[in-house]
């Protein structure tokens, strides 16, 4: 039955088009919050142009089961994107879905009316991160900002017959978790379907502190904290220090002289070798380096978890579905969500990307390193039909190995070189398997962080 099952999602990889696309109208916001690209105001603003939109829709549209519209900007701020949306209810399957997430700040009770009285839309997600505002922590979605929450209320009396699905989108920071349990319990009394929380993606170093989850699989931490680790039980006689120089030589031998290797002996103590032999069995590393200097930080994901448990009581005594990230993630669930969606991302300048971490260049500090991340280009509509991308070698290429992504992709997470300035963490396109793009180090994968889909 799983090999069925694998094979039949497999064969929907590889058809003519995906099942679910995703289009952000426009890059450009109204908003400038502290956690998104956007506040870093260095690309240029692009609209989709209608006329291209058009093309797509008749050529794609007839073949999905769902549509998503947004990106990195605000859709409501794409002139046309009222149009779009008619647009769409025109080319898409009458049992197909249409979705978009906007921060509610130009949700006009005049776009909710058209909205609801013209069946344009099937859900609608609004961003909301902290209810009041707090002058001590970072600027994010905030109900209080403008007419958000008059906005959504309006929404909710509009949609007395439940046509239009409702949800809230959150982003859990150090900053604004102390606001999770009312987050929950305003929007479950207010009457929203559903609330989904993302952890951060920390596009800014200032940002790297503000996560509450580790990178470290929990295959591996399991281990770890089983040997509670200290670097004397490691590597008898071998500082920290040493032991990253040591990392890098390591890392220079392999990769600039394979076929010599020879195996050598080192010091390493009773402790390690049974923790390596156990770690080999589950099939994953030991990041050791990371563990080290997450070690004091971890215990509070403990507590977070507890909390987490909290939540799921508060959102099933609202009423309302409660989406929760993971805190410590599982190697073996480790999934790319666009593949199992079958999706793709069309962004407002026309390029055809593999995902949302792909849509735009970003800096990323994950695994204690920083890394420039080059967005990632299949094609553009503007120039090529999208089957011809879809279908291209290139991107099928791309789709059969995340079908396998724990055999075909290395995992960075559990990989101590990744935390010891390892070239391909740091800079480079591909991984150390040579796959392009580099999708070994995503939260995304790993359900930390996520994306409406």
């Amino acid at each position: 039955m799983f090999f069925k099952f694998k094979f039949v999602r497999l064969f929907e990889s590889m058809k003519e088009y995906p099942r679910l696309l995703q289009i952000e109208p426009t890059n450009r916001c109204n908003f400038s919050c502290s956690m998104c690209l956007n506040s870093f105001g260095n690309s240029e603003d692009y609209f989709l142009p209608l006329d291209n939109y058009i093309s797509l829709a008749k050529e794609v549209f007839p073949h999905l089961e769902r549509l998503v519209l947004y990106g990195f900007g605000e859709p409501l701020l794409h002139p046309d994107f009222m149009q779009m949306l008619e647009i769409s209810r025109k080319y898409l399957p009458i049992d197909s879905t249409i979705s978009f997430t906007t921060n509610g700040s130009l949700l006009s009770k005049d776009k909710i009316d058209e909205l609801v009285n013209k069946n344009l839309v099937d859900e609608i997600v609004i961003s909301c991160d902290m209810l009041l505002y707090d002058e001590l922590s970072p600027k994010l979605h905030i109900l209080a900002n403008g007419s958000v929450e008059s906005n959504l209320r309006y929404l909710i009396e509009k949609n007395s017959n439940k046509k239009i699905r409702i949800g809230i989108q959150s982003v859990l920071m150090k900053s604004n978790v102390n606001q999770t349990e009312n987050i929950i319990m305003k929007f479950g009394t207010i009457g929203v379907d559903f609330i989904s929380f993302s952890h951060l993606y920390p596009f800014f170093e200032n940002l790297s502190e503000e996560v509450l989850y580790t990178m470290i699989s929990k295959e591996s931490l399991e281990i770890l904290e089983e040997n509670k680790m200290m670097w004397k039980e490691i590597v008898l006689g071998v500082s920290q220090e040493k032991f990253a120089e040591k990392m890098q030589e390591t890392y220079k031998e392999l990769y600039q002289n394979v076929e010599n290797i020879k195996p050598k002996k080192r010091p390493y103590s009773e402790v390690y070798n049974k923790a390596v032999a156990k770690a080999k069995e589950k099939n994953v590393s030991l990041n050791i380096t990371l563990y080290l200097k997450e070690k004091e930080r971890i215990k509070d994901l403990d507590e977070l978890e507890k909390q987490f448990s909290r939540f799921r009581i508060i959102a099933n005594e609202k009423d309302v579905e409660l989406i929760l990230p993971a805190i410590i993630p599982k190697f073996a669930d480790r999934s790319c969500p666009y593949h199992e969606e079958n999706a793709a991302i069309i962004r407002s300048d026309g390029s055809v990307v593999p995902c949302f971490k792909y849509l735009w260049d970003h800096e990323s500090y994950l695994n204690d390193h920083e890394r420039l991340n080059s967005s990632f280009t299949f094609g553009n509509i503007f120039r090529e039909s999208f089957s011809e991308i879809w279908n291209s070698s290139k991107y099928i290429q791309f789709r059969s190995k995340l079908e396998k992504m724990n055999k075909e992709i290395p995992y960075c997470g559990d990989c101590s070189l990744s935390s010891n300035n390892c070239f391909y963490a740091i800079e480079d396109t591909s991984d150390c398997w040579g796959n392009e793009p580099f999708c070994s180090e995503c939260p995304y994968s790993l359900n930390l962080t996520k994306c409406i889909l």
